[in-house]
């Protein structure tokens, strides 16, 4: 298998993205709409493709000489309620090449190709002043290939996100249980923190990695702690809005003897109407509004 170098990856990824993301220029409203696409919680539909190169590293013979990459289909499906929340959708379908799979018997690695699992979200999102939050569930459906966990992932999810001028940050807590299939044990909770600050002109710098704990895993390796750096910019292509995403990851804590090092992800996310709701129902009105409306009734 080839290593990939952690700066090999950087260097190639911000070759094809830096071109692209500074292509084109949109009105002042565009930092307010990066503000809302860095919110998972805000009612923004959008086509994700995510490609995300790997490297791993532990105690075990050749874990330094292990990579892969993953080119992943996320599409955000949100549908505005009748009373102006949100109900969030999110499943991702995603490929890779190389995901490292050890022999016992030999111990010596090999690389697989095929489709992985299917982790979805389903959020119940509302905003109150500057605050957004949101409530729901998160799982995984086994697809039955190679890389496959063959377990049905179930747990609760948690949103609590704040806006401010210069951009926004939140907490997205989440718990994975194994509720059936034939895989090991699963019991994970995760943690996604975020931060987005707003560089004007659809330009933003952050950090959005998640932490997990394994409540099986053995003593002392239950953690995954990352570090994460990203830049973002939304802007048009023509007509079309996009926003484009490039990060690199460090897990600055791992299981010892086999875990992913680190990531470097670039996204590609166009804006779009959800086609599963051509018509959402119109916001309703407040207090205030509907007293104006029906005095000259009265």
């Amino acid at each position: 298998m080839n290593r990939w170098r952690f700066q090999d990856i950087v260097a190639i990824t911000s070759v094809i993205s830096l071109p692209a993301i500074a292509s084109a220029q949109v009105g002042p409203n565009i930092d307010d709409l990066a503000k809302e696409l860095a919110n998972p919680g805000a009612a923004n539909a959008t086509m994700n493709f995510k490609l995300e190169f790997r490297g791993f590293d532990g105690d075990l013979p050749d874990a330094d000489r292990q990579d892969s990459t993953t080119l992943t289909f996320q599409p955000v499906l949100p549908f505005i309620l009748p009373n102006g929340n949100n109900l969030i959708f999110r499943p991702a379908f995603g490929y890779g090449w190389g995901a490292p799979r050890r022999d016992p018997s030999t111990g010596s690695f090999s690389g697989l190709d095929d489709w992985n699992d299917i982790p979805y979200d389903l959020l119940y999102s509302w905003g109150t002043g500057d605050w957004t939050f949101g409530a729901g569930v998160v799982g995984s459906i086994p697809v039955g290939s190679e890389t496959s966990s063959d377990n049905w992932l179930l747990g609760p999810s948690f949103l609590a996100v704040k806006t401010f001028d210069w951009g926004v940050t939140g907490i997205f807590p989440f718990h994975n249980e194994k509720v059936g299939g034939s895989g090991a044990d699963t019991s994970i909770t995760s943690l996604q923190y975020f931060l987005f600050y707003g560089l004007g002109d659809g330009w933003q710098i952050g950090t959005g990695p998640t932490m997990t704990y394994d409540w099986n895993a053995a003593s002392g390796q239950e953690w995954t702690v990352p570090i994460q750096l990203a830049v973002a910019k939304t802007t048009a292509i023509g007509k079309q809005l996009v926003k484009f995403n490039l990060s690199a990851e460090k897990n600055i804590v791992r299981p010892n003897p086999f875990a992913e090092d680190w990531t470097v992800t670039f996204t590609f996310s166009p804006v779009v109407k959800n086609p599963f709701q051509r018509n959402p129902p119109s916001p309703p009105v407040d207090a205030a509004t509907r007293a104006a409306v029906l005095a000259p009734t009265r």
